[in-house]
């Protein structure tokens, strides 16, 4: 698919369909499934593809990262390998893909019925956001050597190398601060990007490239999930609602 540069007036039509409705399809999940916003798990690791290790703080030592298996604070993600990666997945929805040769670990992890408190510290490599709207007293932060990105809600990457970070917003907007340097932050809003150099202010805010917006395409298959979620609720919520009205149903797959 080639996507045009975007213009100042035309950021979010330059999205793929699928980014643009990714926040709408995962409000409707909540809306449906009001359960699973009270989720007390803490996160899971999902689809989960070649040498993904699990280590616990201070270990040398991991354990193979297994589908579905449970993750908690202060636990470390590694990707081991150009076809390694697995997605992280929060009790309220919030959602991290790790790309290839990358190490994260889980510095917060506190979700309740009605707030939560993720903090990610990204030490290689690079990993996809997709975080839900917070309400005013959750937060959502991802940490490097010399950044901290803080969001609300949002869809965006954070990648680290030596010497700097980079922040990528594909929706939404993310606070970009200095790792060393109090009080110098920059906004950066949807289809921007900023750079981070290790003891140096975050730099202006500028367009992302058409090559940085396709990379989100990575992100498809999330919306792909999202969409057939809500499908699976709905065809639930008919078929309990006729149960109890003592009819029968019929629902095309």
């Amino acid at each position: 698919m080639k996507i045009s540069k975007p213009g100042i007036h035309s950021h979010v039509h330059s999205a793929p369909f699928y980014l643009q409705s990714l926040f709408l399809l995962i409000a409707t999940v909540f809306v449906i499934q009001p359960d699973i916003a009270s989720a007390k798990q803490v996160a899971t690791l999902e689809n989960v593809q070649g040498n993904v290790r699990v280590y616990k703080e201070g270990k040398n030592r991991g354990r193979k990262g297994m589908e579905g298996a449970a993750l908690s604070t202060n636990q470390i993600v590694k990707t081991e390998g150009d076809d390694a990666s697995a997605d992280i997945v929060f009790g309220n929805g919030d959602r991290v893909r790790v790309t290839p040769n990358s190490e994260m670990s889980l510095s917060q992890l506190e979700i309740g019925d009605s707030s939560s408190k993720i903090g990610i510290q990204l030490a290689a490599g690079k990993i996809f956001n997709v975080v839900n709207k917070l309400s005013s007293d959750s937060s959502y932060a991802v940490n490097t050597h010399t950044a901290i990105a803080g969001v609300k809600g949002t869809v965006f990457s954070a990648e680290v190398d030596s010497d700097q970070s980079v922040f990528m917003v594909l929706e939404g907007k993310v606070e970009a601060s200095s790792a060393s340097m109090q009080g110098n932050s920059v906004d950066v809003a949807e289809m921007h990007k900023t750079i981070v150099k290790k003891n140096e202010a975050p730099e202006e805010p500028v367009e992302m490239t058409p090559e940085e917006i396709a990379m989100f395409n990575l992100l498809e298959d999330i919306s792909d999930m999202i969409r057939d979620s809500i499908q699976e609720s709905i065809q639930d919520d008919l078929r309990q609602q006729l149960m109890e009205q003592g009819g029968d149903i019929l629902i095309n797959p």
